[in-house]
Parts: C-alpha cells; structure tokens; sequence
C-alpha cells in the first residue's frame, strides 16, 4: 500500500501555496410568515449562494518525500517490467541507428541554423546604421529580415520539438507522470469558514484516492473542472519547478496566466493516457498468467504425457508394457 493514511485531514498543517475558487452551493432559506387566522407558518425556499472557497496544497514532509520517492521507484520498475525503455537505453539506440534526424534533416537543420546567424548579422548591421544612413529601402529591408528570422526560429523549434517529443514514451517519463499525480493526490486540501481542512481526494491508499479524483473528473460541476485543472498546473510547476514558497508561486501565475488552461489540459491529458495504458497493461498480464496457467492444468500436462508415452511405444515397435 503505497498511499498514505490520512488521519489527519481535519487538523492544521503547513501550506505551500493557497488560492481561492467561487463556488456555487444551493441553500434553504426558512421565511417564517402568519396566515389568516394568525398561525405562524413556515416556507422554505432554495436558493443558489455564491461563495469563496480556500484550496491549499499543504508543505510535504520527510514522510511524504521518502513514499514519494518509493512511489516513483516502484512506477519506473513497472515501466520497465512492461517493455519501456530507459532515458538511457533510448538515447544509445539512436545513437547506434545513426541519432535522431534523418541525413536530410541533419542537413536541413544545419542550413537553417547558417541561415538564422546571417540573418542576425544583417540585421546587428542594419540596426546600427546611423540616422542619417537609415532610408525607407534599409527599414523595409530590416522588417523582412525580422520576419525571416521569426520563421526560422519557429522552424528550428519544430525540430527541437519533434526530437525531444521522442524520449516521451521512456520508462522515466511514465514514472514522473505518476509521481505528480501521486503528490496531487497527497497534497490538495480544502479549509473551511471554521479554519478545519479536509484532504480533496480522501482515501487510505493510492487506489482509494484515484477513485476519489475519478468520481470528481466526472463531476459537471464547474467549481470541481476548475479545481482540477488549477491543481495539475500547481503541482506540476512544483514539481518540475521546485517553487515553494507562496510569493514564487504567485509570481508563476502572473507571469504564465495566459498558458494556465493549456499545461493544466495537457498534463491532464497525459495523465489519462498513462492510467488507460496501465490498464491495458495490467489487463494483458492477467490474461497471459491465465493462459500460462491453462496450458499447464493437470489434465492438460496429463494428455501429454500419453501422447510421449505413445510415441515412445510407437517408435519402440510395440505397446508400451503395463505396470504392476
């Protein structure tokens, strides 16, 4: 059992960073009215309240990093066991077909790399002419060697972006994934108007709190889609960032606002794919152990040893001999 009991989900703890989310909750108001013959009655009506929600990921400890840290082990090891292949193991077999790129691409990817230095220098060149040697022809020029340096990056980021995209599907990568949704798990909280918190995904184990993330992906409920999406992109950041402090988290948000929805998509995209591979993965295991166990059932084993005794008897020129 790799999760860890949360005994402790109604005390106080330290928190790494809080934020706040608008909840919708429906709530009774009695209204108490007299009829017309003086008798007090009473009316319920339901109505929609909106109110402010504390979210906060409480500041792990010893405990949590050392489970963390076995969490992650375990996960590589069965990333292993199911054919995926080390950072390593990946990198040397690229290497021996001849690395990552293509001859063409290698040559491509060189080019644009000559193209974008001779573009920054006619531009440096540009840029520093004086004012009086500056024309309409040297701006117009200098705006297209802008343009055509933009698409070169951008090219050369595509490259980049394709090699790299290539060490995804490694035993380590698969391990990460799981280890920040292991600490999503272990470190979101909810707190109260009284001041009490209460974990986000309760459960005793790893398996108990993924079902409690389930139940609530499933949700429609806007406030619990925003939930998880901003506890994906937080953790994630910490994570891969080892931000820890409430001010460097802030500093994240504002200056990465713009890109909050798309990491959070993606990262929860990834997530999935990983859970539906693990259990592909865990389905095919069950059903080669049964089919190892089929072929070698007693009657089977049985039925094979007849047919060597026949052929035994067969290639001996006679019945094989009865024992006493």
């Amino acid at each position: 059992m790799l999760g860890k009991p949360e005994n402790q989900s109604k005390i106080a703890m330290k928190k790494l960073f809080e934020f706040t989310l608008s909840k919708t909750a429906k709530e009774t108001v009695k209204e108490t009215s007299k009829n017309e013959k003086g008798e007090s009655v009473v009316t319920e009506t339901e109505v929609e309240k909106t109110k402010m929600q504390q979210v906060f990921l409480r500041k792990p400890n010893r405990s949590l990093y050392d489970e963390a840290e076995l969490f992650y082990g375990v996960k590589l090891s069965e990333g292993i066991k199911a054919g995926l292949l080390t950072r390593a193991l990946l990198a040397k077999r690229f290497s021996n077909d001849g690395g990552v790129l293509s001859e063409d691409e290698k040559g491509r990817y060189a080019d644009l790399y000559l193209k974008l230095y001779e573009s920054q220098l006619d531009i440096d060149r540009l840029n520093g002419l004086a004012g009086g040697e500056k024309t309409d022809k040297s701006a117009e020029t200098l705006d297209g060697l802008m343009r055509e340096s933009a698409d070169i990056r951008r090219e050369l980021t595509d490259f980049e972006m394709a090699q790299s995209s290539l060490f995804e599907q490694t035993a380590e990568n698969r391990a990460r994934n799981k280890t920040i949704l292991w600490w999503m798990l272990s470190l979101s909280y909810l707190e109260g108007e009284d001041g009490e918190s209460e974990i986000v995904f309760a459960g005793d184990s790893f398996e108990e709190k993924l079902d409690a993330y389930d139940e609530l992906e499933d949700s429609d409920e806007e406030f619990d889609v925003e939930l998880l999406r901003k506890l994906v992109y937080y953790v994630s950041f910490w994570y891969v960032g080892k931000i820890n402090t409430q001010e460097e988290f802030e500093k994240l948000v504002s200056e990465n606002a713009g890109i909050e929805q798309a990491v959070g998509e993606a990262v929860h995209k990834e997530m999935i794919e990983e859970e539906l591979k693990g259990e592909e993965e865990t389905q095919k295991e069950e059903s080669d152990a049964k089919a190892d166990t089929k072929d070698k059932s007693p009657q089977k084993e049985g039925k094979k040893a007849e047919k060597k005794t026949e052929a035994k008897g067969n290639a001996g020129g006679g019945e094989p001999e009865e024992q006493s």
